[in-house]
């Protein structure tokens, strides 16, 4: 998942809870980074199309709500991006400043109307050539499993995880949460602030993972219809939901069609949202959808 995570809770009845924890996130970090080779993910990948493949209950739900994610989208998020992504440098853990261009060009192929099929059994049919790329919904899957564990194992009154800015916090009312939003161009500085008992909030960043390919400047944030970085309208999103992967995948939608159209995008998922956007020049734009 190439993060740090931070978490704190209230109390717990179990005490030995941080190693459950931590080994929780070093398995999602070891079976689903695609920087690693021969864990779950790329056994996966590695599978041919039409190969009927047999995985773990974790990576069946995991990708069950990943293609979810696409099809509510229309597209817009993909997690079939691999191939696109590492055509386009990204091909190593950060910090890098300049990556290669790669031979060739990244698979254009459609991915038709069921790239997978998810079998009762457990089993998942392949029906595509595009590698799967989990990324940040790995990581808000992992800090919402995270979560849920200390609430329901732990007991803990209040608590927070916070998974390189993927935050999910909790309360039973006796505490309200005030997380930061912090300037992408001067480290340190607040530009604002969410309030929340029960809730989410994740980041998206052009700035951060961003390096050089040849005479191209690139990012990480791909358009799951072309495959293509998105256009920089936006440098910063940060989004407040319910859940950790709604927010997540909503802070990647607001830059997909213009700064106008975040809103729009937030509603395809349903449920409320708040958003804080920050353009190229400094400028903040904030609204919310269902609130």
């Amino acid at each position: 998942m190439d993060s740090s995570f931070f978490v704190s809770i209230s109390n717990s009845e179990q005490p030995d809870w941080k190693e459950a924890i931590r080994s929780l996130l070093h398995y999602f970090d070891y079976a689903f980074s695609r920087f690693r080779t021969h864990n779950e993910l790329w056994i996966f990948n590695q599978a041919a199309e039409g190969a009927v493949v047999s995985v773990s209950p974790v990576l069946y739900d995991l990708l069950k709500t990943a293609e979810s994610y696409r099809l509510k989208t229309g597209g817009c998020f993909s997690p079939y991006m691999l191939n696109q992504m590492e055509a386009h440098g990204y091909k190593q853990s950060f910090p890098f400043v300049t990556a290669p261009k790669e031979q060739g060009e990244a698979l254009t192929e459609e991915l038709g109307g069921e790239p997978l099929i998810f079998h009762s059994n457990g089993t998942i049919t392949k029906k595509t050539k595009h590698n799967i790329d989990l990324g940040g919904i790995a990581k808000g899957y992992a800090v919402e499993a995270a979560a849920r564990w200390l609430r329901i194992h732990a007991r803990s009154r209040f608590g927070i995880v916070d998974g390189g800015g993927d935050i999910q916090a909790w309360s039973n009312g006796e505490k309200t949460w005030r997380i930061g939003v912090m300037d992408p161009f001067q480290e340190g500085r607040e530009i604002g602030s969410f309030s929340f008992q029960n809730g989410s909030i994740a980041t998206s960043n052009l700035i951060y993972r961003s390096w050089w390919q040849g005479e191209e400047k690139k990012h990480h944030l791909l358009d799951g219809r072309t495959g293509k970085p998105v256009e920089p309208v936006i440098v910063q999103s940060t989004v407040l939901a319910e859940s950790c992967l709604d927010a997540e995948v909503g802070a990647k939608l607001c830059f997909m069609d213009g700064l106008e159209q975040a809103g729009d995008q937030l509603q395809k998922l349903g449920g409320r949202f708040q958003f804080v956007l920050v353009q190229p020049d400094g400028r903040l734009t904030t609204g919310g959808v269902g609130v």
